[in-house]
């Protein structure tokens, strides 16, 4: 009882701050924030509310880590294998007729060689509705979850990762699931994205059944005329949201897979909505910019969905932010005596070995110390590697030993100053600021990026796939 008293009070907590399009008092039957490091607990005896199938490799293929907001939950497709992650979220109360659900997701490493499933909703009462096992009379069943395809494919933009609905109902035209990849709808690797859905079943005997889709608040799928149950089978409801990550298939993954989901919530009572991920920068300026960072999964909040826009920035964290967006490979040389230990200690020897930092002294970081923002402009002209730039943009750094970076940085058009002719050099720089400069930094840098993108593997390979382990079926 224990365990599920934890599982309610995390719930009550999740609803409490979760802020998406629903009205206060709105009935969300489920909700998985992945706060607590006791999501994983399953229901007592007795209890049916939580979650089913959970087996042991979906212990060993997750971890908690940083998500859309505050934690988020890590799976992991190894490579030679087919399921990461693939429990029911069963639902406290009866078998709804009508949900909508909605969830963050982050491709951190993917480069897939065939589609596969995503969480989505379900109602499993046998065997029918997984597995290209159909419904019939007598064995009943449906699901519709997410689904991803190959990189490019299914009208994806280049480079993006095509989402779709995996659909089992009862007029679908073969024994496994219908494809239904959502119009033009692209996952971008390493981006936040928000993916909703909506499931309305079919009056027992009639086709009137819907599902939909949106993909950050715009809507790409929309099918209707759908039957996922015959006349008499009231007890087919909506009953789980199925957190489904799974590859294939026929043929295990080549390679691993890694992405990140957060912010899982179901209502019955409409749209959900995307989640804002921080509160307290609605009134600055810099907005834009925060949101885009943290959607790129460049930059974290200061506590949970707070950003903290008008905190001074420290070096350490200048770091950190410099070697995201750059995309910096690790250093084994430790280039400073006193961050021994220090959260971004990495991020500094980062910095010092691609020559864009020399530290405060021969041998000290200083990354606690502020940043100002001529310090910035320092950084960021040798992180770009342009030339120094003639002209006087600003006439507040004339003689300033931050001239010609602050100069370089004007005409390549990363800064227009902190005030009309004034850059204001010696200011110490806010979290807000840095988000704007890093934005369009990484601007600047995103055609390199997207050249980076390796294709996907030749597939299937020949000859016949291997068995599946019944600990990886779907």
């Amino acid at each position: 009882m224990a365990k599920w008293i934890r599982f309610v009070l995390a719930l009550v907590t999740a609803l409490a701050v979760t802020a998406g399009g629903l009205p206060a008092g709105a009935d969300q039957v489920a909700s998985r924030t992945f706060e607590d490091d006791t999501w994983d607990d399953l229901p007592a005896e007795g209890e049916t509310a939580g979650w089913h199938d959970f087996r042991p490799s979906d212990s060993t293929r997750t971890k908690l880590t940083a998500g859309f907001a505050g934690n988020g939950l890590q799976v992991r497709i190894p490579e030679g294998v087919f399921r990461g992650f693939g429990p029911f979220d069963r639902f406290a109360k009866p078998e709804m007729d009508q949900a909508w659900y909605r969830y963050h997701i982050r491709l951190v490493s993917w480069n897939s060689a065939d589609e596969g499933k995503l969480p989505g909703l379900s109602g499993l009462y046998s065997s029918a509705g997984r597995g290209c096992i159909r419904s019939i009379p007598g064995r009943s069943g449906w699901s519709a979850r997410g689904m991803f395809g190959v990189a490019g494919t299914q009208g994806a933009p280049p480079g993006n990762v095509p989402i779709g609905t995996y659909l089992y109902h009862l007029d679908q035209p073969g024994d496994c699931g219908e494809e239904l990849f959502w119009d033009g709808a692209g996952l971008e690797p390493g981006r936040w994205h928000c993916v909703e859905g909506h499931v309305k079943l079919n009056t027992p005997g009639s086709s009137n059944g819907q599902v939909q889709g949106w993909l950050d608040g715009n809507r790409r799928l929309n099918r209707t005329g759908l039957a996922f149950r015959r006349t008499g089978e009231t007890q087919v409801g909506i009953r789980d949201l199925w957190h489904n990550v799974y590859f294939g298939g026929n043929w295990p993954t080549p390679n691993p897979l890694t992405l990140v989901i957060d912010q899982a919530v179901v209502s019955t009572d409409g749209p959900i909505g995307c989640l804002d991920p921080f509160l307290d920068d609605n009134d600055s300026v810099h907005v834009k910019a925060l949101g885009e960072l943290h959607a790129r999964g460049v930059l974290f909040g200061c506590d949970y969905r707070q950003v903290c826009p008008d905190r001074r920035l420290t070096r350490g964290e200048v770091a950190a932010l410099f070697s995201r967006v750059l995309g910096l490979p690790a250093s084994s040389n430790d280039f400073f005596r006193d961050d021994q230990g220090h959260v971004f200690e990495g991020a500094h020897n980062k910095l010092a070995a691609a020559g864009i930092t020399v530290g405060c002294t021969a041998t000290a970081f200083c990354a606690d110390k502020e940043v100002t923002r001529a310090q910035f402009a320092t950084m960021a002209v040798r992180a770009l590697g342009v030339p120094a730039s003639g002209g006087d943009a600003f006439s507040d750094d004339d003689g300033h030993w931050a001239e010609a970076p602050i100069n370089t940085l004007a005409a390549i058009g990363l800064t227009a100053g902190c005030d009309e002719g004034r850059f204001c050099p010696d200011r110490t720089l806010t979290r807000a600021e840095a988000a704007t400069f890093f934005l369009r930094i990484a601007n600047q840098l995103q055609p390199l990026s997207q050249a980076s993108v390796e294709p996907p593997p030749d597939w299937p390979p020949p000859g016949d796939p291997p068995p599946i382990p019944p600990e990886e079926q779907d």
